[in-house]
């Protein structure tokens, strides 16, 4: 029974992340940032900055090159390796689960919970890295158990085998494709080698000839992930919140939001410290039963959180999503060693672990309620598909599509694929005098337009305080009017014809630029 339930969950989360793939949602905002240096930049160029503040490992973005050379532009082609890197991951971490539990109900556990995690399903069908990151450090995690597992009858002996050529190579290629792995690399493959020096099975230089290239491997992905990094001014100011503590004295406040916001967001705990609090007696637990595999499962979250803390890497959001397998395990091997306290009565202990379990999913399970409202409501609202289909289905030669500057990757992306033309298209940029004002200046391709197409997400601010759609207009009601209006799922769609507002009032200004290409400043 507990085998069945076991692949009854991991079904159901690759269910789940299949259903939200074919749903076929618009592009958001944050994808589209991210998609139109895609659409645009040659391979070579996708290995340099990206448009928008936008960064990804290098290997991560030429397989998704890859993939929409081979299966098209469609926002289900691009979000086809997020969604098999969601669903693998689910299959290496139930495979990981019974490596390290003794009872297949206890492996569920961990299962279940990674399976429902809002923004973790979300993730996985989204153009975006994170569950690559979650992938391939949950696959570092089982290669690394399986090499110590296996090596250990050999306690004594020289280790040899595909083992090491299998776990070498994944240190050397996997800090290409995910920024995750990077980071987590180092303490493993430390780890792994003090496993081995200590069991005899290779001498120092060995293992610092076998970690070599490894090494310079991560290395290298790690400066030029800082090198990209460094070009993007709005990383530090827009994650800035997890980049650690301002002063010393402010460590312990920095350190409870972090790890709050974790297991809230990252591990879906309702009560966050029942979350972390599980997490923390999982990890005892699996110390208890096996000192060489168990700090594996925590060393990515202090990985990642000592790089916060030192302001190298946000700690924080779904960057720290790869922190989540290992957790996770921990809260299953925490019901596997309950169960096995009970007794040796095998009902006794099957029903210690099944109850365990049960209270533990109680505070820690997402339930289908929940992820729905997230699905529906938390999570990538913006359709700003819908909203410029309609404009195109609408669209005269002589009209002007005018976008907020934060939408402009929108125009960007779909444009092209609606046919909107290119140099219709402007975007109005907030001007470093805010003073309220009337008769706001306008260009004269603006002022003589016949018809113009507002788009804007109010998400996307122009100016504090103002709806988007409101700071958008306001500008032009001197010489225009709204003649229609309507919202398409987060995303407003106005149209102006030349005739003053009934009614004008002072507004600030706004600086219009045409919307250009990726990487235009």
């Amino acid at each position: 029974m507990g085998t069945i339930a076991l692949i009854l969950a991991t079904s159901a989360g690759i269910a789940v992340r299949v259903a939200l793939w074919w749903q076929n949602r618009s592009f958001w905002r944050d994808e589209l940032a991210l998609v139109q240096s895609l659409d645009d930049y040659s391979a070579r160029r996708l290995l340099g900055p990206l448009s928008d503040a936008q960064a990804a490992p290098p290997g991560w973005l030429l397989a998704i090159r890859a993939a929409t050379k081979v299966f098209g532009d469609s926002e289900r082609a691009y979000r086809m390796l997020p969604l098999l890197a969601g669903c693998l991951t689910l299959v290496l971490l139930a495979l990981l689960a019974v490596r390290l539990t003794r009872s297949h109900w206890a492996a569920t556990v961990p299962v279940v919970m990674f399976a429902t995690v809002s923004e973790l399903v979300f993730y996985s069908a989204q153009t975006k890295p994170y569950t690559t990151d979650t992938l391939l450090v949950t696959a570092l995690l089982l290669v690394a158990v399986v090499h110590i597992q296996t090596g250990k009858a050999e306690t004594g002996k020289r280790h040899t085998g595909k083992g090491d050529l299998v776990w070498y190579a994944c240190l050397a290629v996997f800090p290409w494709f995910s920024h995750g792995a990077m980071l987590s690399i180092p303490l493993l493959a430390c780890w792994v080698a003090v496993v081995h020096w200590r069991r005899r099975q290779r001498s120092l230089a060995q293992l610092s000839v076998r970690l070599a290239f490894p090494a310079a491997s991560v290395l290298a992905a790690a400066l030029w992930s800082r090198h990209l990094t460094n070009q993007v001014p709005d990383f530090a100011t827009y994650w800035d919140r997890f980049l650690g503590p301002e002063t010393p004295s402010d460590w312990w406040h920095w350190t409870t939001f972090a790890f709050q916001h974790l297991a809230h967001h990252e591990l879906g705990a309702r009560l966050w410290w029942a979350g972390l609090a599980l997490a923390v007696a999982g990890a005892v637990a699996a110390f208890q039963r096996s000192k060489a595999t168990a700090p594996l499962l925590v060393l990515p979250t202090i990985t990642a959180y000592v790089a916060g803390l030192l302001g190298v890497y946000p700690f924080g959001h779904r960057l720290i999503s790869f922190c989540v397998p290992g957790l996770v395990i921990c809260v299953g091997v925490l019901v596997d060693e309950t169960a096995a306290r009970v007794g040796r009565n095998a009902f006794a202990r099957a029903a210690a672990g099944v109850l365990t379990a049960a209270l533990i999913l109680t505070t820690v399970w997402t339930t289908p309620t929940r992820l729905h409202h997230d699905l529906t409501y938390l999570y990538g609202g913006d359709d700003y598909r819908s909203a410029l289909t309609f404009v195109a289905s609408k669209w005269n030669d002589s009209d002007l599509l005018l976008v907020g500057n934060g939408d402009r990757a929108a125009v960007r992306v779909y444009g092209p694929r609606l046919g909107l033309p290119a140099h219709r298209t402007w975007r109005a940029i907030p001007t470093t005098d805010k003073t309220p004002r009337h008769n706001c200046p306008l260009p004269t391709t603006i002022a003589h337009a016949p018809k113009i197409w507002l788009i804007t997400g109010d998400v996307v601010t122009i100016y504090t305080g103002t709806t988007s759609r409101t700071a958008l207009a306001a500008p032009l009601l001197q010489q225009f009017h709204v003649a229609y209006a309507h919202d398409k799922g987060r995303v407003t769609v106005q149209t102006l014809i030349p005739g003053a507002a009934p009614k004008s009032w002072e507004t600030r200004c706004l600086t219009y630029k045409p919307v250009g290409p990726p990487g235009t400043p």
